[in-house]
């Protein structure tokens, strides 16, 4: 039975959501058959059981989970015969710990600054019925406009570069975060790289970066599956 992934979409269909990759890339991972529904703002409240307020959400055979997170470890624990999310010892190895310590250093070293860089160029690219509630739901959350936010955008940009150094350090002597393959930490930090990419024009890795290289191996990796969205910086 195919699985169905709830996934973010913009305006004219690309693909955005740093969460919704994160998912994308375990199912992959997991050669698990799949497909995805774009899926507005407006819409996520009628999707599945009409509980859920955010997305990534997948629907398995009318079980429904959401939460990038909770779907990795459900996948994990359901399809332990599929590659391994996490490595050796799957869900109770130290890969989850691992990925789980990835996910918190990422929210916020990685996420938190990124969005004050690209939060105008997500409202300048949604659906319009999606504008609205973006509009208002953020600047309610940080108490500024969207112009405000980005107004030092690139002195922010310069930040959140230097910030990524601890992935550069782990880089330098093996290919992937997780060593020789990709593992779900590589997804983490991965789909948050995939979140700017089809919307900003900033460029926010540079050619000679190691990480550069790395986003590369991730952007090849299923066929193409993640360079298959249009992008918008100048690089990979």
């Amino acid at each position: 039975m195919t699985i169905k992934l709830y996934d973010l979409a913009a305006a004219d269909g690309r693909r955005f959501s740093g969460n919704c990759w994160r998912t994308q890339l375990a199912l992959a991972h997991k050669g698990l058959a799949y497909e995805t529904v774009p899926t507005r703002f407006v819409d996520i409240a009628s999707i599945g059981n009409g509980t859920h307020k955010t997305i990534p959400m997948i629907d398995d055979g009318g079980k429904e989970i959401c939460d990038s997170w909770v779907i990795a470890n459900y996948l994990e624990e359901t399809y332990p015969d599929t590659p391994s999310l996490f490595g050796d010892g799957g869900a109770n190895g130290p890969g989850r710990s691992y990925s789980q310590f990835l996910q918190h250093w990422n929210m916020r070293a990685i996420s938190f600054p990124l969005l004050h860089i690209i939060i105008k160029d997500i409202y300048d690219r949604l659906d319009p019925a999606d504008q609205p509630y973006f509009r208002e739901s953020r600047e309610k959350r940080f108490g500024k406009t969207l112009e405000q936010m980005v107004e030092n955008r690139e002195e922010t940009l310069k930040e959140f570069q230097s910030g990524l150094n601890p992935l550069r350090t782990c880089l330098e002597d093996q290919p992937f975060l997780c060593g020789a393959a990709p593992l779900y930490p590589d997804y983490i930090v991965a789909g948050q790289l995939l979140w700017p990419r089809p919307i900003s024009p900033l460029k926010f890795l540079e050619d000679d970066d190691v990480l550069t290289a790395w986003f590369s191996r991730i952007l090849g990796l299923f066929d193409g599956l993640a360079a298959q969205q249009p992008k918008e910086w100048d690089g990979v």
